[in-house]
């Protein structure tokens, strides 16, 4: 995605018509980010809204030379979804309690389903997990941004990966009738 700085300046000028274009150009990417983060969905539009308020607020703080303009909304829109689960959110306090921390294998049926499918099953996962899981995974952060994004430390983000991918090998291995991979087709 190419955002140039002209349009970014024009934009920290108050210009509407260059605010509407940015708008435009970054809307497809940042529902994909707001709709793989968010545990609720059907409140995207909401969280969209927060985004781009932050996003042209703070447009002075954009530093070309750490990186794609793109990228710096992106990381914007995951805080802004993370803070936006925390505020909505009622979390489960039970412990979650993992008996073994085998090394995950990607079961073939992940291959076959849907990315709305994938999604849904992943949203499955205790709040906690999911969000390591998706920032690592799926974003590419390392451990030491992910505490940082997160406020925990390093070593807790990898337990939580850890038991993270530990809850799909169980979710996976363990026929229910929940489990997506258990159902037949007919």
């Amino acid at each position: 995605m190419d955002i140039s700085l002209q349009l970014i300046d024009e934009c920290k000028s108050n210009n509407r018509l260059s605010q509407k274009a940015l708008y435009l150009q970054l809307l497809p990417y940042l529902r994909a980010v707001c709709v793989r983060y968010l545990y609720h969905t059907h409140l995207v539009k909401d969280v969209l809204q927060e985004v781009f308020l932050l996003v042209f607020k703070n447009l002075d703080q954009f530093d070309p030379d750490k990186g794609p303009f793109h990228k710096w909304a992106v990381r914007i829109t995951i805080n802004a979804t993370l803070n936006y689960n925390r505020r909505m959110s009622v979390k489960n306090q039970e412990p979650f309690e993992i008996e073994q921390h085998d090394i995950p294998q990607i079961p073939v049926v992940l291959q076959n389903l849907s990315i709305e499918a994938s999604l849904h099953l992943l949203k499955k996962m205790p709040p906690d997990y999911f969000e390591v899981f998706n920032l690592f995974v799926i974003d590419g952060y390392d451990h030491k941004e992910i505490s940082e994004i997160l406020n925990i430390n390093v070593e807790l983000s990898r337990k939580r990966l850890s038991r993270a991918r530990a809850w799909l090998k169980k979710t996976f291995t363990q026929p229910s009738e929940n489990n997506i991979s258990s159902k037949k087709p007919s």
